[in-house]
């Protein structure tokens, strides 16, 4: 192969991996803070069961607002 051509190929494995593990790395820091919040009140629900809850629960809720606020606009706006 041409050197020009593994060039390309290396950035498109980083782009399409990069956004994939940008998330994984942000989704498993919302389920850490969620566990650290959660262990400030251990009455209302278990630091792990909080972490676990925020890594697959609350984080996709983020994302999808996120989503939603900034959708692309048409044309015309």
């Amino acid at each position: 192969m041409k050197t020009s051509t593994r060039r390309s190929l290396r950035r498109a494995w980083r782009v399409l991996t990069w956004p994939v593990s940008a998330h994984i790395m942000f989704a498993l820091g919302t389920g850490l803070a969620s566990g650290i919040v959660a262990s400030r009140y251990p009455d209302v629900i278990g630091p792990p069961y909080a972490a676990i809850l925020g890594t697959l629960i609350i984080y996709p809720v983020m994302v999808a607002a996120w989503w939603h606020l900034n959708a692309p606009r048409g044309r015309d706006r």
